[in-house]
C-alpha cells in the first residue's frame, strides 16, 4: 500500500507523547505490592474500570466529561502499546464515538471562520506536540490514528463522526499553504505519519470514504495537484499524492460521481496543459499520472471518467508531456515517466469493441506460430493511445524515451501476440520503425532489433515485409553502425530456425551479402592484406565479420545454400579471408559447410593452405588443422582426405618443422617456442588420428604406403629425439634400470614445474601423443589448446592419453575418457602408432642424458609391456607386423644381453612370436647376439644355407626308417642329413657358445608353449574370425550365391557363384552337414537375447519383397542350447520380428539340444550338424560337439520354395545366400565375443567315422578332406578323401582369405556377387578402395555344381579377423627339425640340455608338422646321436621330457599312448643310449616301458607300436650284453613277455644279428607258438 511507502520513505522516530519523560501528568495506574508494572490485562481491566466512571458522566458537566475522557485516553496508548497492537477493551466503539467526536469539535473550531493561512496554522497548534503545554489536540490525534487501525465497526463510528472531511481538509491546507521553516523535526514527521495513515485507513472503509465527498475538499486538493504552484508544500506533497492514489484506488460510484459534478477531470487537465510547458518534465509526468490514476481505477466501474479524459484533449496532452523528455539528460529512466508509459500502454487497451482486420499472414512461418481470428486476453482497442507511442518515437531522438517506447510496445506483445497483428494491420508502427532507425541513437536501434528478434522468437512469426525493409537498409546502409546492429540482429534470428535458410536466400540477403564480400575481399587483395588501424576500418571490418558469419549460419544445413555460393563463385574469394585471423574462423565454417557438396574441393584447399603456409604462420595452420578436424568427423570427409593427398601433407607440415625441438633449435625456428611447436604437432596428429579412427579405407591405405614408417620418420627429424642405436652411444652396464611408470614419466613431462631437460619433454610429449593415438582417444579430446597443457590422471593399465605443450603455460587436467578395456588389457585402436613408438625407442637415447635415457627407454619398453598384456592386444598389433618392427629397429639392444633393453624386448618378442610371427622375422630373431662371419666366403655360404633346398636334400635320402638295416645305420647314415640340414642354421655353428643357446632356447619355449589345451592334446592355436557384439551389435560373415534356383526360361547370367558346371540344386536332395570349429570367448546375457548364430541360410525370390530364413544354428543365450530349425521366417529386423517366446515354431521344424555342460568358454570346440534326407519331406537330424553325439530327431525338410510359395513362375529365380553370426539386419548390442575357425558345408549327410576323423585334424586343418591321413596312422600310407568332391558346397578360413575390393570381386568372378556384397557392405559394386576381406572358398576348384565364391566379413567394428602363425608353426620354413636339434648339439650344460629338449617337446607336441619333418630328415636318429655324445647331460628331468614327447608319460589330458613313434623307437628303444648315463636312468626306462605296455586301457596298443619299433631283438641284443648286470634282466624278461604274447615273429629273432643267435641260442627248433619255445638262455649260457 501507499502508506506503507510512505512509512518506510520516513524517519521511524518515537512519539514524544510515548516517551516518559516527556508524559503527562495523567492519572498513573497503581502499582502492585511487588513493584513491578501491571500486565496487559491489568492494564484493560483498569481502563474498563474508568470508562465505566466516565459514562456515569453523561449528564454532567461537557467539561468535565472532556476532561474526563482525555484522562483515560493516556492509559488506553499505555495498554496498546503494553498489547503489541492487540485491543482487549468491550466498549471500544463508544470509545472511538467519543475520541472522534471530541477531535472533531476541535478541529472544527480550529478551522471555522479564519483565512486558510490561519486555520492551516490552527491546525498544526492544535495536532502538533508542544511539549508540556496544552497536549490534547495531540493526543487525541494519536488516539484516532491508533482507533482507525483497528475495524470496519470502528471506522463506521469515525466516519459518522464527520472527521474524515475535515481531515481532508487540513489535508489540502497542509499541502497548498506552506508554512516557511527552515528545518523538520522529529515531531513534524511523525505527526505526517499518523495523519496519513488515518486519512490511508478512512479509505480502506466505504462509509468512511463516502465522508471525504461531503465538501468540495477533494476537488480543491486534486486541482491543487495538478495546479502545481510554486508555494505548495514539498513536505506534504508526497503524501497528499499517497492519499489521492489510496482515494483512487479505493473509487466507489460515488466518487465517480462526484468527480464528474465537480468536473474534477477537465479542470486538472486544463491546469496542467496550461503549465506542461514551463514545469520540469517529471513534476508534470507525476501530475499526469494522478490524473490517469484515476482514470484507470475508474474504469472497471463506469468509463466516464475515461470519456472525460478524451474528450478533454487528454492525448495531445499526453504527447505533450511525453515529449518534455526528448532531450532531457537522463542517466537513467524517471520512474514518473515509467509509470506514464505503462498508463498509455494501458489506455490502449481501453475501448468499447474489438478492432477489425483481415487475416493478412504471408507464408512460409515457423512451425510454432498460430494466428487466433478470436480475441482472447488484452487486447488493443485504442488506437489513439497507440498513436501518441507511435508519434513519440517518431518524433524524439531521446534514446531513453524511445527505449521505453519500444518496451511498451513488446509489453503489448506479451500481453497478447495478437495486438501485434492488430496494430501492424492497421498502423504499422514497426514496419515505420525500420525507416527510422538509422535516426535514432545506437541504444535505440540496438533495442529495436531486438523487439524484431522477440517477434520472431516469442510470437514465433515471420514477419516478411518488415525483413525485406530491414534487407533493404542493410543494402542501402545509410549508417555502418545501424547496418551491423541489422546484420547482427538478422544473424540471430537466421540462427534460430533452418526455415530462415530459405527464407533469406529467397528474399535475396545471400546474394547481396555475397556480393558485399566479393566487393571487400576485392579490396583486400589490391591491398594486399594489410591491416589498418583507424576506427571506421575498424567498424568495416567487424562488418565484414557479422556478414561471414551470417553466411555461415544460412549455409548451415542448407545444401541449397551452399550450392548458391558456389554458383556466384565465392570460394576463390573466401580463401582470401584466411589470411586475416579475424575473419578466419567464419571463412573456415563456410568452406566446411561447401564441404557437404564437395568435400574434395575442402580438403584441396584446406591442404593447400597447410602446404602452402610459412614457418611462421602457425596460428593459420592451427586455425586450419582445427576445422580439418571438425570435417573428418564424416565419412565423406576422411573420403576426401585419402583422394586429396591430405596423409602426405599432415606429414610434410610435420617435416617442416625438422630442428625445431633442437637443442638450440634451427636458426628458422628460432622465433618459435617449443610449446608451439609441440601443439602444432598435437594438432597434426589429431587430424590423422581423425582421419584413421574407425575408417578401414583410409587405415588400409596408410599401412600400404608405408605411411606409419614415414610417420616415425618425420617425427625423428623435429631435433628431441637422438640418433639411431647403430650411430649412438655404447650401452651401459647390463644392471636392470629401476624405471619409473611411463605414466610417471608422462605426468612429469606435461607438469607445469617439469625439471626435466627441453629435449626430454618434448620426446616424452611426443610419444604421450602416440600413446593416446594408439587407444584413439588423441583426435577425441574436447579442448585441445588446453589440453596441450594439461597434466594427465592415470588411467586403465597406467596408460595415458597425453597431450602437452609448453610446460611454463597455465596447468588444467585433461578429464578421464571412457577406454575399452579386454582381459585386463588397454584396447588397441591403432595398432600402428605403437610400431611407430617402437621404432623411436632406440632415439629416445641422449648422450647427454644417458642414465634418464635408459630409463625413458626402459619405462616404455615396460609401457608397451603392459600394452600387449592381453591375447587380443597381442594378436591385433601382429597383424600390424610390429614384430618385424621391433627385430629391425632394435636390433642392438636385442642382440646385446647387457642392454637394460634386452630382457624387456625380449619377453615382448615372446609374447608375440606366441601368436604370429613371419617365418623370416624368426631367422632374424634366432640369429640375435651372433657375430657375423669372419670372411665374406663364409658369409655367403652362410647366405646359401639359409635360402638354399635344405628340405630338397633331405627329402632325396632314400632310406626309409624301420627296416634293421636302416635302423641299425642310422647313426652313420643320418650323419650327412643332419650335415645339410643342420646348415640351414649357420648360427648354431662352433661360434655359438652355450649360453647363446641356453637363452635361444629359453626363448623358444615362451614362444611354443601351447597356449590352447584341448582336451586330447595341447594344439596350436588357429586362426580366426572373431565376432563381437559389444559395440555395434553386429558382425557376420556374408555367404553370397549357395545356390540359384532358376526358373526354366531365366537367364543364366543372373547366376553368381564359381566354376563351370549346372546351377547347384537347393535343398540339397541327399541332405546336407554343417561342421565348424567355433571358441566363445564370453556368453552373452540371458537377458539380452542375443544368439550366437552360427549358420543361417536365406531364400529370396525375385520380384518379391521379403526374403526368408529356411535353415538356421544357433546357439540360444537362456541356457546354451543348441537350436537346428528347419522353418520358413521372414527375414527382417528385430523390432518388426515377434519375440521368439511369443510366437511357437511349427510344430516338426526345430531342435533343442542342451549342451550347456559340453561348452567351455576359451576352448575351442567343433561342431557338427547332420541332416539326413529321408522318404518325402522328412529328415533326420544329429548334432555333433567334439565328436560326441549330443541329440538327434525326426524333422520336417528345408521346403523347395520359400516362405508361403508352392510354384515359380518360369521366368523368376531363386537366389539362396548365408550368414555366419549376426547380420546388420538383426543388429543388437551385447556382450558376446566368440570365435569362429575353419567351417564346412557338405550337400551329404557324411558318417559317424568320417565325423570323428574331422575331429581329429583340429582346427588348423585347412583343406578340403581330398587327402586326409587320420592323426596315429602311418603318414606313408596313401591319403584317402573323407567327402566327394561335388558334395562339398564350400569351405572357409582365415588361411585362405585376402584383402580385396568390390572392384576387384566384380572382374575376378562376377556381377551378381559383387553387387551382393557391395549392397551387404552399403558400398558401390564398383568401389575399389573399400577394403573386403574375402576368405575364399576352398572348394573353388574341386569339380561339380557351382559354388559360392566364399565369404566376406561384413562390420566394422564387430569383425576382427586373425592369421594365427605361430613361432611352432613357422619353425618349419626356417629349418624347423635342423634348429631344434642344433639347440641339443651346442648343450654343454644340463639346463641348456633340458632348455633345448623343452623347446623340441613343445614343438612336437603342438606341431604336426615338424614331426613329419623329424622323420622325413631322419631326426630322430640323429637325436639319438647327439644324445649319445652328451649322455654325462642327461637327468630325470630330461628323462621325464622324452616320456612327455613319445607320448607315454600322462601330461595333462593326455594318456599314457605312445604317440611319436619316431622317439620312442629311435630314443626310449636305443638301450645302448641309456645304459651309459650317470643316474642309471635305463631303470626308469624299463620300469617305464612296463608300465605302459601293462597297461590295461593302452597297452594293447603300446604292445603292437613297440613290436613295430623293433623292441623284441632290441632287448634280446641287450641281454647279450656282457655289461648287463643281473638285476635288471627280470625287467627285461617282464618287458619280453608282455610283448610276446600279442606280438611275436621268427623274423624278429633271425633277422637279428645271426652271428650272435649262432653263438648264443640252443639249436632245438622253434616252434611257432612262443609258450612252446624256450628262447630265454640263462644269463651263463648268455655269458
Amino acid at each position: 500500500m501507499e502508506a506503507e511507502d510512505l512509512s518506510k520513505a520516513e524517519d521511524r522516530t518515537e512519539d514524544p507523547g510515548s516517551r516518559h519523560g516527556d508524559q503527562p501528568a495523567v492519572v498513573q495506574p497503581e502499582v502492585p505490592l511487588g513493584g513491578w508494572p501491571p500486565g496487559p490485562t491489568a492494564l484493560w481491566d483498569m481502563l474498563e474500570r474508568q470508562f465505566l466512571e466516565y459514562e456515569q458522566l453523561t449528564h454532567g458537566n461537557p467539561d468535565e466529561r472532556q476532561k474526563s475522557l482525555l484522562s483515560l485516553l493516556p492509559l488506553f496508548l499505555k495498554a496498546w502499546e503494553h498489547s503489541v497492537g492487540i485491543i482487549c477493551f468491550p466498549s471500544l466503539q463508544r470509545l472511538a464515538e467519543d475520541t472522534c467526536d471530541q477531535l472533531a469539535r476541535e478541529l472544527q473550531k480550529a478551522l471555522s471562520g479564519k483565512p486558510a493561512e490561519k486555520a492551516r496554522e490552527a491546525a498544526r497548534q492544535l495536532l502538533w506536540w508542544k511539549g508540556d503545554v496544552d497536549q490534547d489536540g495531540h493526543l487525541l490525534l494519536k488516539s484516532v490514528y491508533v482507533l482507525t487501525g483497528t475495524d470496519s465497526e470502528t471506522l463506521g463510528r469515525v466516519a459518522e463522526s464527520g472527521l474524515p472531511a475535515l481531515l481532508l481538509r487540513c489535508l489540502y491546507l497542509f499541502f497548498a499553504f506552506p508554512v516557511e521553516k527552515d528545518e523538520l523535526f522529529e515531531i513534524d514527521v511523525q505527526v505526517q505519519r499518523m495523519f496519513v495513515q488515518m486519512l490511508l485507513n478512512i479509505c480502506s472503509e466505504a462509509r468512511a470514504l463516502e465522508g471525504l465527498l461531503s465538501g468540495s475538499d477533494l476537488q480543491a486538493l486534486l486541482i491543487a495537484t495538478t495546479c502545481l504552484r510554486e508555494h505548495s508544500c514539498c513536505f506534504w506533497k508526497e503524501p497528499t499524492f499517497c492519499v489521492l492514489r489510496a482515494i483512487s484506488k479505493a473509487q466507489t460510484l460515488g466518487i465517480i460521481q462526484y468527480l464528474q459534478a465537480t468536473d474534477c477531470m477537465r479542470l486538472s487537465l486544463q491546469s496542467l496543459s496550461r503549465l506542461a510547458g514551463t514545469l520540469p518534465a517529471p513534476e508534470v509526468s507525476e501530475a499526469m499520472n494522478l490524473i490517469l490514476g484515476f482514470v484507470k481505477d475508474s474504469y472497471p466501474v463506469s468509463a466516464a471518467l475515461f470519456l472525460e479524459f478524451e474528450n478533454a484533449e487528454g492525448y495531445p496532452l499526453l504527447l505533450k508531456v511525453l515529449l518534455q523528455y526528448d532531450g532531457l539528460p537522463q542517466s537513467e529512466v524517471d520512474p514518473h515517466l515509467e509509470e506514464l508509459l505503462g498508463l498509455v500502454v494501458w489506455l490502449t487497451t481501453c475501448g468499447k469493441s474489438e478492432l477489425k482486420v483481415f487475416d493478412s499472414v504471408t507464408y512460409p512461418q515457423l512451425e510454432g506460430f498460430k494466428f487466433y481470428q478470436e480475441a482472447s486476453g488484452v487486447t488493443v482497442k485504442n488506437l489513439q493511445a497507440f498513436q501518441v507511442l507511435q508519434n513519440v518515437f517518431h518524433k524524439s531522438s531521446d534514446s531513453v524515451l524511445c527505449t521505453q517506447v519500444l518496451s511498451a510496445i513488446r509489453t503489448l506483445w506479451a500481453w497478447n501476440a495478437r495486438n501485434f497483428f492488430l496494430l501492424e494491420w492497421t498502423l504499422q508502427p514497426i514496419s515505420q520503425f525500420v525507416e527510422l532507425v538509422p535516426l535514432k541513437p545506437a541504444l535505440v536501434q540496438v533495442h529495436f532489433f531486438r523487439l524484431l528478434e522477440a517477434l520472431v522468437f516469442e510470437l514465433h512469426y515471420v514477419p516478411h515485409e518488415i525483413l525485406r525493409k530491414v534487407q533493404h537498409l542493410i543494402k542501402e546502409s545509410p549508417e555502418p553502425s545501424c547496418t551491423l546492429v541489422a546484420l547482427q540482429s538478422i544473424l540471430s534470428i537466421a540462427g534460430g530456425d533452418p526455415l530462415f535458410n530459405d527464407i533469406f536466400r529467397d528474399s535475396g540477403l545471400l546474394g547481396l551479402l555475397l556480393a558485399q564480400l566479393r566487393r571487400q575481399a576485392k579490396i583486400m587483395r589490391k591491398s594486399g592484406n594489410k591491416e589498418s588501424t583507424s576506427g571506421d576500418q575498424d567498424l568495416e571490418k567487424e562488418l565484414t565479420c557479422v556478414m561471414l558469419r551470417t553466411v555461415v549460419t544460412l549455409l548451415k544445413g542448407s545444401v541449397r545454400n551452399a550450392v548458391v555460393l558456389k554458383d556466384h563463385g565465392m570460394v576463390p574469394f573466401i580463401k582470401i579471408f584466411l589470411d586475416h585471423e579475424c575473419y578466419r574462423e567464419a571463412s573456415l565454417s563456410i568452406l566446411e559447410q561447401l564441404s557437404v557438396i564437395n568435400a574434395e574441393e575442402y580438403m584441396s584447399i584446406i591442404v593447400g593452405a597447410l602446404c602452402s603456409s610459412t614457418q611462421g604462420e602457425l596460428q593459420l595452420k592451427l586455425d586450419l588443422l582445427k576445422s580439418l578436424l571438425r570435417i573428418l568427423e564424416t565419412p565423406k570427409g576422411r573420403a576426401a582426405f585419402r583422394v586429396c593427398s591430405g596423409f602426405n601433407g599432415l606429414l610434410s607440415l610435420l617435416s617442416d618443422l625438422e630442428g625445431s625441438l633442437q637443442e638450440p633449435p634451427l636458426q628458422a625456428w628460432g622465433a618459435v617456442t617449443p610449446g608451439q611447436t609441440l601443439e602444432l604437432v598435437l594438432h597434426t596428429l589429431c587430424a590423422v588420428s581423425a582421419a584413421l579412427h574407425l575408417d578401414p579405407v583410409n587405415g588400409d591405405f596408410f599401412r600400404r604406403n608405408g605411411l606409419f614408417e614415414k610417420l616415425a620418420e618425420d617425427l625423428c627429424l623435429l631435433g628431441c629425439f637422438g640418433a639411431s642405436e647403430e650411430e649412438g652411444a655404447a650401452l651401459h652396464s647390463g644392471a636392470d634400470t629401476k624405471a619409473r611408470p611411463f605414466a610417471d614419466l608422462l605426468s612429469a613431462a606435461f607438469s607445469c614445474s617439469s625439471s626435466l631437460p627441453p629435449r626430454v619433454q618434448s620426446c616424452l610429449q611426443v610419444l604421450g601423443f602416440l600413446d593416446s593415438m594408439a587407444s584413439g582417444t588423441l583426435h577425441l579430446r574436447g579442448d585441445l589448446k588446453e589440453s596441450l597443457r594439461a597434466m594427465q590422471e592415470p588411467i586403465v593399465d597406467t596408460r595415458k592419453g597425453e597431450a602437452g605443450s609448453d610446460p611454463r603455460g597455465d596447468c588444467k587436467q585433461w578429464p578421464d575418457l571412457e577406454e575399452r578395456v579386454e582381459e585386463g588389457g588397454a584396447a588397441i585402436a591403432q595398432p600402428g602408432m605403437v610400431c611407430v613408438m617402437v621404432r623411436l625407442l632406440p632415439r629416445l637415447y641422449h648422450g647427454d642424458h644417458p642414465q634418464l635415457s635408459e630409463e625413458i627407454q626402459c619405462s616404455l619398453a615396460s609401457h608397451i609391456q603392459s600394452l600387449v598384456k592381453s591375447e587380443k592386444s597381442r594378436q591385433v598389433v601382429c597383424e600390424a607386423g610390429m614384430l618385424r618392427t621391433l627385430v629391425t629397429s632394435c636390433h642392438r639392444a636385442l642382440s646385446t644381453r647387457s642392454s637394460p633393453l634386452h630382457s624387456r624386448l625380449i619377453r615382448i618378442c615372446e609374447k608375440l612370436a606366441s601368436q604370429a610371427i613371419e617365418p623370416d622375422v624368426l631367422r632374424q630373431f634366432l640369429r640375435l647376439g651372433i657375430p657375423p662371419p669372419l670372411s665374406a666366403a663364409n658369409k655367403t655360404l652362410n647366405s646359401s644355407h639359409v635360402h638354399g633346398g635344405t628340405p630338397g636334400r633331405a627329402g632325396s635320402q632314400t632310406a626309409p626308417p624301420g627296416t634293421a638295416e636302416g635302423r641299425g645305420a642310422a647313426p652313420l647314415d643320418a650323419s650327412p642329413r643332419w650335415t645339410g640340414a643342420g646348415q640351414a642354421l649357420p648360427s648354431l655353428g662352433a661360434s655359438q657358445d652355450s649360453t647363446t643357446a641356453l637363452q635361444t632356447a629359453l626363448s623358444l619355449i615362451s614362444m611354443t608353449s601351447p597356449r590352447n589345451l584341448q582336451p586330447q592334446r595341447a594344439a596350436l592355436a588357429p586362426s580366426f574370425v572373431e565376432f563381437d557384439m559389444t559395440v555395434e551389435g553386429y558382425g557376420c560373415l556374408f555367404i553370397p550365391t549357395l545356390s540359384t534356383i532358376m526358373g526354366t526360361s531365366t537367364e543364366y547370367s543372373i547366376s553368381g557363384g564359381i566354376g563351370t558346371g549346372s546351377a547347384r540344386p537347393f535343398p540339397p536332395p541327399g541332405g546336407l552337414t554343417f561342421s565348424c570349429w567355433f571358441l566363445v570367448s564370453r556368453h552373452g546375457a540371458a537377458s539380452e537375447g542375443h544368439p550366437l548364430r552360427f549358420l543361417t541360410l536365406v531364400r529370396h525370390l525375385s520380384r518379391t519383397k521379403v526374403p526368408y530364413v529356411c535353415f538356421s544354428v544357433s546357439l540360444c543365450p537362456d541356457d546354451l542350447s543348441l537350436v537346428v530349425s528347419t522353418e520358413e521366417k521372414e527375414f527382417q529386423p528385430l523390432d518388426v520380428m515377434e519375440p521368439e517366446d511369443d510366437s511357437e515354431p511349427s510344430g516338426g521344424r526345430q531342435l533343442l539340444v542342451r549342451c550347456s555342460q559340453l561348452l567351455t568358454c576359451g576352448q575351442w570346440h567343433h561342431l557338427a550338424v547332420v541332416v539326413t534326407k529321408e522318404m518325402k519331406r522328412h529328415c533326420t537330424i544329429s548334432t555333433y560337439l567334439d565328436g560326441q553325439g549330443i541329440g538327434s530327431a525326426k524333422m520336417l525338410y528345408i521346403q523347395a520354395l520359400p516362405g508361403p510359395f508352392l510354384s515359380m513362375d518360369p521366368s523368376l529365380f531363386v537366389d539362396v545366400y548365408g550368414y555366419i553370426a549376426t547380420p546388420q539386419v538383426w543388429k543388437q548390442k551385447s556382450s558376446l565375443i566368440w570365435r569362429l575357425g575353419s567351417t564346412y558345408l557338405f550337400e551329404e549327410a557324411i558318417s559317424v567315422e568320417t565325423l570323428e576323423v574331422i575331429n581329429k585334424l583340429g582346427p588348423r586343418y585347412c583343406g578340403n578332406f581330398q587327402a586326409v591321413h587320420a592323426q596315429g596312422e602311418d603318414r606313408d600310407s596313401e591319403a584317402v578323401p573323407l567327402v566327394a568332391e561335388e558334395r562339398v558346397s564350400f569351405g572357409l578360413h582365415v588361411a585362405s582369405s585376402s584383402v580385396t575390393t568390390a572392384a576387384d570381386i566384380r572382374s575376378a568372378y562376377n556381377e551378381v556377387d559383387s553387387r551382393l556384397i557391395a549392397k551387404e557392405m552399403n558400398i558401390l559394386s564398383r568401389d575399389n578402395v573399400t577394403p573386403v576381406l574375402l576368405l575364399r572358398n576352398c572348394a573353388s576348384h574341386l569339380s561339380g555344381s557351382l559354388r559360392t565364391i566364399g565369404a566376406v566379413a561384413v562390420g566394422q567394428l564387430g569383425v576382427r579377423v586373425f592369421h594365427s602363425s605361430p613361432a611352432a608353426s613357422s619353425l618349419d620354413f626356417v629349418g624347423g627339425p635342423a634348429i631344434l636339434l642344433g639347440l641339443i648339439s651346442l648343450a654343454t650344460d644340463d639346463h641348456t640340455m633340458y632348455a633345448a629338449m623343452k623347446v623340441l617337446h613343445s614343438v612336437l607336441t603342438s606341431n604336426a608338422m615338424c614331426d613329419r619333418l623329424m622323420r622325413h630328415l631322419c631326426g630322430y636318429e640323429v637325436m639319438a646321436l647327439l644324445l649319445r655324445r652328451k649322455v654325462s647331460l642327461l637327468n630325470h628331468r630330461i628323462f621325464q621330457l622324452v616320456l612327455s614327447v613319445a607320448g607315454t608319460a600322462e601330461l595333462g589330458f593326455r594318456p599314457s599312448a605312445i604317440s611319436n613313434v619316431g622317439v620312442f623307437q629311435h630314443i626310449l628303444c636305443n638301450f645302448e643310449l641309456w645304459m651309459n648315463t650317470a643316474d642309471n636312468l635305463e631303470l626308469a626306462l624299463f620300469s617305464h616301458l612296463v608300465e605302459i605296455l601293462q597297461s590295461p586301457r593302452e597297452g594293447p596298443r603300446n604292445a603292437e607300436v613297440a613290436h613295430q619299433a623293433g623292441l623284441i631283438p632290441k632287448l634280446v641284443f641287450l641281454i647279450s650284453e656282457p655289461s648287463l648286470t643281473p638285476s635288471k634282466i627280470p625287467t627285461i624278461i617282464a618287458i619280453l613277455g608282455c610283448q610276446l604274447r600279442g606280438h611275436f615273429s621268427i623274423q624278429d629273432l633271425l633277422s637279428w644279428k645271426p652271428n650272435i643267435w649262432k653263438d648264443n641260442l640252443a639249436q632245438e627248433p622253434v616252434a611257432g607258438d612262443a609258450a612252446q619255445c624256450n628262447i630265454f638262455p640263462s644269463t651263463s649260457s648268455v655269458l
